[in-house]
């Protein structure tokens, strides 16, 4: 006696494989600055706390490729912004801004 199980499946559908969302400064990591560190009392340009300012594209990538700034975002001592660390998912889209080369627009 033979047994033979087979599976058939002609759709195409499950072979797409969705595009990779592309993490821009602009369109995503500006927001999180302007929320949560160029902020009064931090690091706008009235502040300027630590003589940092991360109000701008140039302002914010010197911070993360000079200062340290992901590090201090990570930092379990000393976090940023002070009040707690931003969530993983936050920090995911910082950390994927900088791996793919700190893309502005």
């Amino acid at each position: 006696m033979s047994l033979t199980i087979g599976c058939a499946n002609d759709s195409t559908d499950d072979l797409t494989i969705p595009a990779a969302t592309v993490i821009t400064y602009n369109k995503d990591v500006r927001t999180i600055m302007n929320q949560s560190c160029a902020t009064s009392g931090c690091h706008n340009a009235a502040s300027q706390s630590a003589g940092l300012v991360l109000e701008t594209y140039t302002q914010v990538r010197g911070a993360f490729e000079n200062r340290g700034a992901l590090n201090r975002m990570q930092s379990t001592t000393r976090s940023m912004p002070p009040t707690g660390n931003l969530p993983d998912p936050t920090l995911d889209v910082i950390r994927t801004w900088i791996t793919n080369g700190y893309l502005e627009n």
